[in-house]
């Protein structure tokens, strides 16, 4: 996995940083920073979640498809859990679930991550975090805004709705839809010492979160595409903001 993501943000144009290594697993941060000092920040995330495959394998093929635009610094964690990975389980060896785990920090791979994000000189501003709910029909995202700027979620929710179905019917893990495939969360986590890193992200800095759940019932190159589909979407909107921003999906 490791040696794929390398070759492919290599190609890219970006640059590898150890943020730490957990039983004998290094855990990398990929970077490639703008043309301008003042450029927003953009965090690509996958792999919180051991038995989620489908994430860091679209990452990847963004990495090797993308036209990644110099107006932003863009940061890439392709894989926060390689213990989970290997074992194709939510939590890490362990038995933590490192998306609960971002106030209690219990674990070494969530502490390595809040780390580094505490030591850059300026904050993540727009998330996009790759996951996979196996209970899912359709595709869906959750959206957690904190920070200014128009929704990228009906452009990415047109995008995918292409080729893949959107999740139709709620409630989904208790939350409603407010259309077909979206979900508009509070920044609060459902448990009160259970955040995740959208939550996380978004209490600590204005941002917005986008987190995309393929639908597991479909095959994992479906499950795959609907990412890319998504991830593409999400990056050519903040290329090319299309008119109409403000238009409800």
């Amino acid at each position: 996995m490791y040696q794929q993501v390398s070759e492919a943000a290599t190609e890219a144009g970006f640059q590898s940083d150890r943020v730490g290594r957990v039983a004998g697993d290094d855990l990398w941060i990929w970077t490639r920073r703008a043309s301008t000092p003042d450029a927003t920040v953009v965090f690509l995330s996958s792999g919180i979640h051991g038995d989620e495959r489908s994430g860091p394998e679209a990452l990847i093929r963004l990495l090797e498809m993308a036209n990644w635009d110099d107006a932003y610094d863009w940061v890439v964690m392709p894989l926060l859990n390689p213990s989970g990975w290997r074992l194709n389980r939510r939590e890490n060896a362990d038995g933590v679930d490192l998306n609960r785990d971002f106030l209690r920090r219990s674990a070494a791979e969530t502490n390595a991550l809040i780390d580094w994000w505490r030591h850059q000189s300026k904050p993540c501003s727009i998330h996009l975090s790759f996951h996979e709910d196996w209970e899912a029909d359709g595709f869906y995202l959750y959206e957690i805004a904190t920070g200014p700027g128009p929704s990228l979620a009906p452009s990415i929710l047109m995008s995918v709705a292409g080729d893949f179905p959107l999740q139709s019917e709620g409630p989904v893990d208790d939350h409603a839809l407010c259309a077909p495939g979206w979900i508009t969360h509070a920044p609060d986590p459902d448990e009160p010492e259970g955040w995740p890193e959208a939550i996380w992200l978004t209490r600590t800095w204005p941002v917005r979160s986008y987190t995309f759940e393929a639908p597991g019932r479909l095959p994992l190159a479906q499950r795959i595409d609907s990412l890319i589909s998504a991830g593409s979407a999400a990056l050519n909107f903040l290329s090319k903001p299309p008119s109409g921003l403000n238009e409800k999906f």
